[in-house]
Formats: C-alpha cells, structure tokens, sequence
C-alpha cells in the first residue's frame, strides 16, 4: 500500500514576488511507505518538521538553509521490530533556474525544471543520511546464540591476542641491519 507524500514545491514567480526574495519555510511532512524509500533501512518517516527558509539571489539560484526534526522507522538489526529513531539534521543545497555554465559544473547545483524547486528529495536525502546503518535495544546478554556461535557487538572486548603463525615464529629471533 503506498501513500502519498505532501510535495513542498515553490516556484520562480514566488521567489520573484517573495520580499528581498526569502521564503520561510515551516513545514510537517509524513512518508509512510513509498517508492523512495523502498530499498533503503528506513522503513517510514511519520513526522519531519521542516525549518529554515529558501534565499533567491534576484538572477538565477536559489540557496536553501533547512532545519529538519522528527522521527523516522527502521528495523531493529537483530529482532527486527519497529524502532522509532529521532534525528536532527540541516541540509543545504542550491538550486538553478537555468543550466549550469561549464566553470559552476563542479559545485553540487540543482537544476530545476518548469521553474519549480521541490524540496522533497533534499529532505528525504538529509533524513537517510542520519538512519543509523545498524542499530539495536537489545541488552548484550540477550544476543542470539548457538551451538559454537553467537552475536558480538564492536564494542565487545576482544579477549583473544593475536598469536603468531608457528611456521613464522622462529622469524622473529632474527635481528636484522637496517644500515
């Protein structure tokens, strides 16, 4: 089942009539399942409250300063429920209104089409950017275990000293010149 997802766009002839060409932005979105987050670790974003404000130079770019807070869903790396996660990012982009000259193709601009800026796929890629690549609230005592294995975490000791090969050990009675 897919959802829809509010779509914040905003195009030049606002910019245009926006005082000193500054929008504010105060938005609340939601994705709940959806095809841009289908082959990601984050299962759904229910809330993201969008902050901060759009800035038109009066010529061709546009210069986004985001604030987003919220909650997003990802699955627990090792019982795989549901685990609510909250994160608090910024994001900064900016945006053309027209192609890119061949000198600014080295700064990261996005080119807009039909002189409309839509602020979606910023957000979602500044979200996905804090889902934690793995992430449990399981105790360590309650890691899955069997017959001779069981889950570690990396911040486990490591109690085993690295032993050295015996066919090399005999090696390391040579002294050797470094003159």
């Amino acid at each position: 089942m897919r959802h829809e997802v509010k779509i914040v766009k905003f195009t030049k002839k606002e910019f245009l009539s926006a005082p000193l060409g500054k929008i504010a932005v105060d938005e609340w979105i939601a994705v709940e399942e959806n095809d841009l987050l289908h082959h990601t670790q984050v299962k759904s974003i229910p809330k993201v409250h969008i902050t901060g404000d759009l800035q038109y130079d009066g010529s061709t770019l546009v210069y986004s300063n985001l604030e987003l807070e919220g909650v997003m869903i990802v699955l627990d790396s090792i019982t795989l429920e549901d685990l609510e996660v909250e994160f608090d990012t910024e994001s900064h982009e900016t945006y053309s209104f027209v192609p890119i000259k061949e000198e600014r193709r080295d700064e990261e601009v996005i080119v807009v089409k039909h002189d409309t800026i839509d602020i979606n796929p910023e957000v979602f890629q500044a979200v996905l950017y804090e889902a934690p690549m793995s992430i449990t609230r399981l105790p360590r005592d309650q890691y899955p275990k069997g017959n001779g294995w069981q889950v570690i975490s990396d911040q486990d000791q490591n109690d085993h000293e690295e032993k050295i090969d015996p066919r090399w050990e005999k090696l390391s009675e040579f002294k050797l010149d470094d003159d």
